[in-house]
């Protein structure tokens, strides 16, 4: 995988906030492509993607509850609502910092 810009990481972090918070609250993700990439980096931005969704939503029965600020319960609309509006750039940080721990574990090997 080529080295990323800081400057790429963090316009791709942007556009991977929604697909995020609609992979963490269960949500179909439409539209969403990577356009002429290689399979390695497509890979590397489905770990991101994994990583990220896994670590900010937790359900206990059937009801979600935020693991960045450990309010809830909330419906998944609700819950989709809140991470968007309350922690976006805490989301978007993450990703990045996922993309950058990805990058140079592909690069030292």
């Amino acid at each position: 995988m080529s080295k990323l810009a800081i400057h790429d990481t963090d316009i791709l972090s942007e556009k991977l906030i929604d697909v995020v918070i609609r992979v963490a609250v269960g949500f179909k993700v439409r539209n969403f492509k990577l356009k002429a990439t290689s399979s390695s980096f497509e890979e590397a931005v489905s770990k991101a993607i994994e990583y990220s969704s896994k670590h900010i939503v937790r359900v206990i029965n059937k009801q979600f509850y935020c693991n960045l600020c450990g309010k809830g319960p909330y419906t998944r609309k609700g819950m989709y609502l809140h991470l968007l509006r309350m922690h976006k750039y805490e989301i978007k940080n993450m990703v990045r910092e996922e993309l950058k721990e990805i990058e140079s574990t592909i690069n030292s090997n």
